[in-house]
């Protein structure tokens, strides 16, 4: 029997009426009678005596409403564990992120979800640059603290969390480092190419977003190695204001773009993992961040210019 042929049932034996059974159940009479009748067909047997006055249990339907009850109160019991362990904020939270400005977020949010949720862990590692959103796709994070993926259709993209203004890190001794901003079409520019898995979707987001090609040869997978690269002088990279705060290089400079998009920074998942625990993270992270106010994950100071130029 299917859970509404039981309910259907169930009802009829209480209320023994047609009419006050479908009020019950907001169904139609009709609907309800066809139902037992559909019972009785299946069983062979009539379920109830039925006269012009009256409804009641025939024998086979008596015995079946004896051994239904305890099934559905059972069948109740399991739906609502299942419903309070899906609203519980409990169990592990595997929270991966990308780069220094993801991580700030990341541990001043656990500092005030472990006070909210204290019967949930997060579990946090760094995610790199050659392989962004594998993580997820493999069932190994549930969360990530990411830029806003582009053209990535099977990930969800969640709330803004920050958006920071964008430049261009690039090594000291280049002639754009003198300048105090720069136009984001900047002529002959090649960003440093990003290699691993996900090579593809950076040449795509570098062009698609920051409107710069990248190198033909892949020579990085990191940040850490981006970083590496631009200071020796091998070429440039664009990044958000936050890179001037988190990665101060003696070989780098971060100039602003005039004109460039805002780096938006938000959480990024795979539709699977959307539950109580995550939207409780992204709630606490959204919380945090108002808290504090967005620039101060990329400025060093609120009331200072952005991104100031070192001498």
């Amino acid at each position: 029997m299917e859970r509404q042929e039981i309910d259907i049932f169930l009802a009829l034996c209480e209320e023994l009426h047609f009419g006050r059974t479908a009020e019950r159940l907001y169904l139609s009479q009709a609907r309800v009678s066809q139902t037992i009748k559909r019972l009785e067909s299946r069983f062979g047997a009539p379920l109830f005596e039925r006269t012009s006055r009256q409804v009641r249990l025939a024998p086979v339907g008596r015995s079946l409403r004896d051994d239904l009850v305890p099934v559905r109160a059972q069948l109740d019991s399991a739906i609502e564990r299942a419903y309070a362990a899906a609203r519980s904020v409990e169990g592990v939270l595997r929270v991966g992120y990308l780069g220094g400005l993801a991580a700030s977020v990341l541990v001043d949010s656990v500092v005030v979800f472990r006070a909210r949720h204290p019967e949930c862990e997060v579990h946090a590692r760094e995610v790199h640059l050659g392989d962004v959103f594998g993580p997820l796709r493999r069932d190994e994070l549930d969360v990530i603290i990411s830029h806003s993926p582009v053209g990535e259709r099977d990930l969800i993209a969640g709330p803004v969390l920050v958006t920071e203004p964008t430049g261009l890190l690039v090594p000291r001794g280049n002639r754009i480092a003198r300048s105090s901003s720069i136009d984001i079409d900047v002529p002959d520019t090649e960003a440093i190419s990003i290699g691993g898995p996900s090579s593809g979707y950076w040449r795509r987001y570098l062009d698609e977003t920051w409107r710069i090609t990248s190198s033909t040869v892949d020579t990085a997978q990191t940040w850490e190695d981006v970083l590496t690269t631009v200071s020796f002088g091998a070429g440039v990279h664009p990044a958000g204001a936050h890179a001037e705060l988190h990665y101060p290089r003696r070989g780098t400079v971060y100039v602003p773009f005039e004109n460039g998009h805002g780096h938006v920074w938000r959480p990024v998942w795979a539709p699977g993992a959307d539950n109580e625990r995550l939207r409780a993270f992204v709630q606490t992270m959204l919380d945090v961040v108002a808290d504090r106010g967005r620039r101060y994950y990329y400025a060093d100071r609120p009331d200072e210019r952005v991104a100031q130029r070192r001498p």
